[in-house]
């Protein structure tokens, strides 16, 4: 019986950990590190990942959601943990009892953090949100003062933080994310004029963020993406490079390679159609590979006939509609092909490479929703 499923993800938790070590000469020696293993460490695997995480030496690991926070608690991840997302009251009682920080934004969470922290007798850390610009999550600051002065009057709570989120921070127009800067500074200069103490830490700068606005670095970060080896966006290239070589660094390595085998090839005549609705029709005899992957496994319908993969290290075109288990490959021009043949839709082989991000470009997507969107039914095979 076959170990693993043909079509898998190899996982490389060296990279990530290079990864890691190349950000910290990134940043500035006291600036701290919140590596952000959210929706299960971007299709990684988040144990494997927070696990790595903390023996590289994190300050803080940052999830999406509460139950995100509680599977790393009960598999032995001890250090401290941010719920982005922030919580509903009604989750209070499990975010007191499992130690957990959160993202806080209005009066009423507040209360209802202090009162079950009070119930278990146990302190609580949140991390007030301002919302400069994102307006999504977070608190305006025209009433951060009054949310702050909230918390100060329910001591069993440890105000620990004050962060944003930048909307723009890949976009080619840089002053979007330089106005959040400063509205952010603004604020903070505006909370000690009015007595405030400022908490501990504030951390602003995502991925994005720390390579483009060394400004917003404060003193600690949240990496997300740049840690599984991807850019967010073609305009941090020239970025990125640049600081490769100033700092001297290798560059960030992709840590997930998406692999499947060849299980059928046959010739297929000139004219025919090629799967569902006939979207592609053979335009010489040619010879169709097909592959046990489809969009069940996170292969996106919408990548029909737009993508390559890499077979014997040659390039070879996806054809025809990318069906629910199965998608097809022109393998007409591939030398010696053959049933078995390992496939890679993003990775190297034989020193040919497709990167997640030329994925998502022809997808007119994020390498985030590529990488998240890899399926539950698809091994994660781990190379430590």
């Amino acid at each position: 019986m076959a170990q693993h499923r043909a079509t898998r993800a190899e996982i490389n938790l060296k990279a990530f950990k290079h990864n890691l070590q190349n950000l910290k000469k990134i940043i500035e020696p006291d600036t701290g590190i919140m590596a952000v293993i959210k929706a299960d460490a971007y299709g990684h695997g988040s144990l494997p990942f927070a696990k790595a995480a903390v023996d590289s030496g994190v300050d803080y690991i940052g999830v999406g959601i509460i139950e995100e926070g509680i599977e790393l608690r009960e598999n032995g991840i001890t250090e401290p943990i941010l719920i982005l997302g922030s919580i509903f009251p009604d989750e209070a009682a499990d975010l007191v009892r499992h130690d957990l920080a959160t993202i806080i934004c209005t009066n009423h969470l507040a209360k209802a953090l202090a009162k079950e922290a009070e119930k278990q007798k146990k302190p609580v850390s949140v991390h007030i949100k301002v919302d400069t610009g994102m307006n999504r999550l977070g608190v305006l600051p025209e009433n951060l003062l009054s949310l702050i002065q909230t918390i100060n009057k329910l001591p069993i709570l440890k105000l620990e933080a004050l962060s944003t989120h930048f909307s723009s921070a890949d976009d080619e127009d840089t002053s979007i994310t330089k106005q959040q800067i400063e509205l952010f500074q603004n604020t903070l200069t505006e909370l000690q004029e009015a007595g405030i103490t400022i908490p501990p830490l504030t951390h602003l700068a995502n991925t994005s963020a720390l390579l483009r606005f060394p400004e917003s670095q404060s003193n600690m970060v949240r990496p997300g993406l740049i840690l599984y080896g991807a850019l967010p966006s073609p305009n941090l290239n020239s970025v990125a490079h640049e600081i490769y070589q100033k700092k001297n660094l290798q560059i960030f390595q992709p840590v997930m390679q998406w692999k499947s085998q060849i299980i059928l090839i046959k010739p297929i005549a000139k004219g025919q159609p090629i799967s569902y609705s006939g979207s592609f029709i053979t335009r010489q005899n040619s010879l169709v590979a097909t592959l046990p992957i489809g969009y069940a496994d996170g292969l996106h319908r919408s990548l029909s006939n737009k993508i390559d993969v890499l077979i014997r290290g040659k390039r070879a075109p996806q054809i025809g509609n990318i069906c629910m288990d199965m998608t097809l490959i022109d393998v007409t021009k591939i030398q010696g092909v053959e049933e078995g043949d390992e496939v890679v839709l993003f990775g190297e082989q034989e020193g040919q490479v497709i990167q997640v991000e030329e994925m998502a470009i022809k997808g007119e997507t994020i390498p985030y929703e590529i990488l998240c969107n890899v399926g539950k039914r698809v091994p994660r095979i781990y190379n430590n």
